[in-house]
């Protein structure tokens, strides 16, 4: 063999010494080894078996996703035991989100996560310093060079402005991811230029309240408007609104400044006096006016009490000048003639004598004032005629007197019933004398004086006007003829129901309720109430029978004749014949029952169907009472009874004691035939007074 070859040969095998212990070991190391990881692989097994899937979609792609606890993360499939965790995604340029999730026993859970994508910032750039802008219509403080943090992704509307020049818009798309843009921005300019001249020459000229210079001069006018003002000692101001075309170059016309007005301060003893300058109204004294100069003026002085006085004048350019001028008084004379003599007389609320006396006054507007104990102040305005002689009488009237004058004759309640005024002044009869014909043994004649003036409803209260208060409320029919028409008078009314009605209709007015009611009965009533009610049968009988001249009728019509000649009232005519037991047959007033309330002519005192249509419920007790000599003031009738008075004749009465105004009727119940009329005193204080 070459050299460059050895010869490999076989040697024994010799172990190696302090080897076979070790040897030993190692196959108890390779054993442990074994047992680990096959416990490993069970509780790895276990893990799978428990584990659940959870699928995390990132918007973007490719975010970072970490997930707190023992995860195995396969592609973005996480793997882990049922729980709550903490997770967190970042991604560059978006902002970092953290949340917890919680992983059900549901096998594979998926959930889908889109990052916020951050701000981004925009650089603007300018030759113009005073730039302002708005994104979106909301403007911000820019100082150039300026960057405009925190701007969100997407389209926005950018608007630039500044006070030279025209506005501009643009619409520019943020990227956003944290970046920065820059945006350089030119403005067209808003104005042109305009040469001014004026006589006189070297006139001070302002643009927007700045100074400019003198001219003649060349100035920048804005497009959008510019107030523009020349000055000069001695010369009125000029100033005017101007407007040019940006870019343009022109002149102004020439400028003839005015002389500078003159100065008058016009003042009067006393002042408050009216001036006319040249004819046109200018103020009231102390009064500063500027005039024209080197022209004569005329000022007209006037003040109520005092004579014209007119004044000429004449200034010069910016010259001051003081017009004063006493006022020369303008005398009148009242003559009065006062009623009661002791009368205290005031002028303008200033005590000046008593009784009758001439008084001198300045011809202008004052106040007389009257006064006597008593008596009724009374007031009046007087003008005195310069040179002349006035005579004025005046008559105060009592407190009394006063008090029912300011009353009215009139009244209505709820807008819709209509009261008259009852003041009675002397005594009347109550009842009838033992002799006239159909005297009923209940009508026993009484003196009666009644102190307590009051209201009475001129007409019977119709089932419109109750149906107010009790809607479901029918006045039923007769024979086929109806009741219940909404001007029919209401009937079938019980005295307690029309008692409620009042008070009713006392609290729609805001009035003290005149009966104290309990369970829907009437428990007692008070007298001082001026609330609505029903009348007295004194009240009724006064308002019914009474004529204004004092006189007492007989019945409803104007006469004393029976039956009535011509249709005066609804009463039982021969239509009625077949619904009632006794009818006059020769007399027709064409309703066989109720009348629309007032169809017929009213008495003399106002009130309608007082003789008629339908019988009245009356707020006394019944009783027959004997003759007393004396007269009774404001009888009320007794304190308590069973039965309620009905006074006036209804549709379903028809013979000659029926139809006397002094017929008296009774009853509790409700009847086809009997309604109601509301009254009131006057009011709470009148009850007092009386």
């Amino acid at each position: 063999m070459d050299s460059d070859h050895q010869i490999l040969e076989p040697v024994a095998y010799k172990p190696l010494e302090g080897k076979t212990e070790k040897l030993g070991n190692s196959i108890s190391t390779g054993a442990w080894l074994a047992g680990l990881c096959a416990i490993v692989a069970v509780v790895l097994s276990l893990y799978l078996t428990m584990a659940r899937s959870l699928i995390v979609n990132a918007s973007p792609s490719g975010a970072d996703i970490s997930i707190s606890g023992f995860s195995f993360n396969i592609g973005g499939n996480f793997v882990l035991l049922p729980g709550s965790y903490d997770m967190e995604i970042n991604a560059q340029g978006y902002a970092m989100l953290k949340q917890k999730i919680t992983v059900t026993d549901i096998r594979t859970q998926e959930i889908d996560i889109a990052l916020k994508p951050l701000p981004g910032d925009l650089e603007i750039q300018s030759q113009i310093s005073d730039l302002g802008v708005s994104i979106d219509g909301q403007p911000l403080q820019l100082l150039l060079p300026g960057i405009i943090k925190g701007i969100e992704r997407g389209q926005h509307s950018l608007t630039f402005s500044s006070p030279r020049y025209f506005d501009k818009t643009i619409q520019l798309e943020i990227e956003g991811l944290g970046k920065q843009q820059a945006l350089e921005i030119s403005l067209e300019p808003a104005w042109g230029h305009l040469v001014f001249t004026s006589l006189p020459t070297a006139a001070t000229l302002y643009v927007n309240e700045n100074k400019i210079g003198q001219t003649p001069i060349r100035a920048e006018i804005l497009e959008t408007g510019s107030l523009v003002k020349l000055i000069k000692p001695g010369f009125k101001s000029w100033d005017q609104d101007l407007r040019v075309t940006a870019g343009t170059d022109e002149n102004h016309p020439l400028v003839e400044l005015l002389p500078a007005d003159g100065i008058a301060l016009i003042r009067t003893q006393p002042s408050g006096a009216t001036v006319t300058l040249d004819g046109q109204f200018v103020g009231s004294t102390p009064l500063e006016v500027e005039v024209p100069p080197d022209e004569e003026h005329q000022i007209q002085l006037f003040l109520k009490g005092y004579l014209t006085s007119t004044q000429s004048f004449t200034v010069k350019p910016e010259q001051k000048i003081n017009l004063d001028v006493a006022l020369k008084e303008n005398i009148g004379q009242i003559k009065l003639n006062v009623t009661p003599e002791n009368s205290d007389i005031y002028v303008d609320e200033k005590l000046i004598g008593r009784g009758d006396m001439l008084l001198r006054l300045p011809s202008m507007q004052h106040k007389l004032t009257f006064t006597s104990s008593g008596y009724r102040s009374q007031t009046l305005e007087v003008l005195p005629k310069p040179g002349q002689q006035q005579a004025i009488s005046i008559a105060l009237v009592t407190e009394e007197e006063a008090y029912w004058a300011s009353r009215p004759s009139k009244i209505s309640a709820f807008g819709d019933i209509s009261l008259v005024l009852i003041r009675p002044k002397q005594p009347f009869m109550l009842g009838a004398p033992r002799r006239q014909p159909g005297r009923r043994a209940n009508e026993i004649e009484r003196s009666v004086v009644l102190k307590r003036p009051f209201y009475i409803a001129a007409k019977e209260t119709s089932n419109r006007q109750y149906k107010l208060w009790r809607a479901e409320h029918s006045s039923s029919a007769i024979s086929g003829q109806t009741l219940d028409l909404p001007d029919q008078p209401a009937a079938q009314v019980s005295w307690e129901d029309a008692a409620a009605f009042c008070n009713w209709l006392s609290e729609k007015e805001k009035l003290s309720p005149f009966y104290m009611i309990e369970n829907g009965r009437v428990d007692n009533v008070v007298w001082a109430s001026n609330g609505y009610r029903l009348p007295t049968e004194a009240e009724w009988a006064y308002a019914a029978k009474t004529r204004p001249d004092h006189s007492t009728a007989l019945f409803a019509w104007n006469n004393d004749l029976f039956p009535p000649e011509k249709p005066t009232g609804n009463y039982a005519d021969v239509s009625a014949a077949r619904i009632v037991r006794f009818a006059i047959t020769s007399y027709d007033d064409g309703f066989p029952v109720a009348a629309p309330v007032g169809t017929f002519q009213a008495n003399a005192r106002g009130l309608y169907d007082t003789g008629g249509n339908v019988a009245e419920w009356i707020n006394d007790y019944y009783d027959v009472q004997s003759h007393r000599g004396d007269p009774i003031e404001d009888p009320r009738g007794p304190d308590d009874g069973t039965k309620h008075v009905i006074r006036g004749a209804s549709w379903a009465l028809g013979s000659r004691s029926e139809l006397r105004l002094s017929y008296r009727d009774s009853g509790k119940d409700a009847r086809l035939d009997v309604g109601f009329r509301v009254a009131r005193y006057v009011d709470i204080s009148a009850v007092e007074k009386n």
